[in-house]
């Protein structure tokens, strides 16, 4: 037998190792008696046949964007995201090592970017339209306060995203974090069984890593919206069932609300209402100066340049 030839048998042989691995993790989860658990285990099997998974992940690593695309940076800055900035930690090592935030500003962000991939699965390249659909549908606010019910529940009827609910997923902690650990390990797992089994270079390190805090990141959600700050294993389920379902949905149902876009097209500089979302684009020629810091909804305007970065 020659040297490639073995070199093939070994990785033979580790990859039926890593398989073995692979459903020893799912026999060891499906024999725990916890609520909702079986369906999520149930939700993994089907992306990995399905191909769902794979296509995530795909489309994860894939531009988005025409290359003539110049929209991007003229889009506002949606009202979550301006909230996380202003009430959140940024995230990162230091952030990590330094305090007791497990929910960041890049944790938050993630949101996004698994909506982003989940629509492009339905829809590509994506296009200005595609992007207003994605940041001011509500689609956003469905996933964190109804998590599972995204798509059942009416957004008239969900609370408003503020201030004091944005720091208090900054506050949360991991006060049961076992079942986390178990199903993160077996998602990797499924990751490496499906891509069959890359090499390092090849490894969807950047996907995987995403994930890991959105999932997080929806957990916190559901401690919070149940009015907690620890995260316990009935917010895993929550977060993984969550995760599972916007995966195998076509968002590209949810369409940007007029109101809160206005006409966002050739803007200049804008105010956005932290209460409502709502968007006031300042004419050329009229300044910030020339408007009340008060939306008609009551809810404190913030002023952001044309070019307003963080």
């Amino acid at each position: 037998m020659g040297i490639i030839d073995k070199m093939e048998k070994q990785l033979d042989e580790r990859a039926l190792k890593r398989q073995g691995g692979m459903e020893d993790l799912f026999k060891y989860l499906w024999g725990l008696d916890i609520v909702g658990l079986d369906g999520v285990l149930l939700e993994i099997r089907d992306i990995m046949e399905s191909g769902f998974y794979e296509k995530l992940i795909e489309a994860s690593n894939q531009e988005k964007f025409n290359k003539d695309i110049d929209f991007l940076g003229d889009l506002p800055k949606h009202r979550i995201e301006i909230l996380a900035y202003d009430n959140l930690k940024k995230g990162g090592l230091l952030t990590t090592i330094f305090t007791k935030s497990i929910i960041t500003v890049q944790d938050t962000l993630t949101l996004y970017s698994f909506i982003e991939s989940v629509y492009y699965m339905h829809k590509s390249p994506l296009e200005k339209e595609d992007m207003l659909n994605i940041y001011f549908s509500g689609l956003d606010e469905r996933i964190i306060f109804a998590l599972d019910d995204f798509d059942s529940v009416k957004l008239e009827d969900l609370p408003e995203t503020t201030p004091e609910y944005i720091k208090s997923l900054g506050k949360t902690y991991w006060e049961e974090k076992e079942l986390y650990k178990k199903l993160n390990e077996l998602t990797l797992e499924v990751t490496d069984f499906i891509l069959d089994y890359p090499a390092v270079n090849n490894w969807p390190a950047i996907y995987r890593s995403t994930e890991n805090l959105f999932v997080q990141f929806l957990a916190a959600c559901s401690a919070v919206n149940d009015g907690r700050l620890g995260i316990g294993i009935e917010d895993t389920v929550k977060a993984y069932a969550t995760f599972l379902k916007l995966i195998k949905t076509d968002v590209t149902w949810y369409k940007a609300i007029p109101e809160r876009i206005g006409d966002l097209d050739n803007h200049s500089d804008y105010l956005v209402c932290k209460s409502c979302g709502n968007y006031y684009q300042i004419p050329e020629g009229e300044s910030r100066d020339d408007y009340s810091d008060i939306c008609g909804c009551g809810g404190k305007l913030k002023y952001l340049g044309s070019n307003y970065k963080y």
